[in-house]
């Protein structure tokens, strides 16, 4: 049971981070943890249908950065009102779990409630990409992952860089 409870929280702390890395505005890449997973795909940049040099690169017409512009803001204003349900969640559990007296059956509906939030957050950002993706031609899937791809390599290097400075 411990067991569960700690990895609960290990979990919420993990996706709260990275979530919170996703909601906030793109800094620069010295700001971004030196780790990175290889096993996760690369992203593309973000809002990369707004720069032009990505809208050349992949051929993508004003109606269809229109659509993805439309898709990604209805997207974030409910990401925004998920993850404040998701922090109320994790606050909530939190302080159960800081009160010590909370019995199990408690802990598990908080736990409960808190895994229900992380799941719409990532339903959420999952729907977003599936419409985005939509939106775009199979060439252009294509060139957004070389252009992934492409970045997640330039980041790299750049960090090797800078830590061997």
């Amino acid at each position: 049971m411990n067991t569960r409870i700690f990895t609960s929280l290990f979990l919420c702390i993990f996706t709260a981070a990275v979530l919170g890395h996703q909601l906030a505005p793109q800094g620069t890449q010295d700001q971004k943890s030196k780790a990175t997973n290889d096993s996760r795909p690369p992203r593309p940049p973000f809002r990369w249908w707004t720069m032009e040099k990505y809208r050349q690169e992949l051929k993508l017409t004003t109606d269809q950065a229109a659509q993805i512009d439309k898709i990604f803001q209805v997207s974030m204003d409910r990401l925004k009102a998920q993850k404040d349900d998701f922090d109320r969640a994790q606050s909530d559990f939190s302080q159960l779990m800081k009160k010590g007296t909370a019995n199990e059956r408690d802990l598990l509906r908080a736990a409960d409630s808190l895994e229900l939030a992380r799941f719409k957050v990532s339903s959420e950002r999952t729907s977003m990409l599936v419409r985005i993706h939509s939106v775009l031609t199979p060439e252009q899937r294509l060139g957004l992952q070389a252009i992934s791809q492409r970045d997640r390599t330039n980041d790299e290097n750049n960090n090797n860089n800078n830590r061997s400075r």
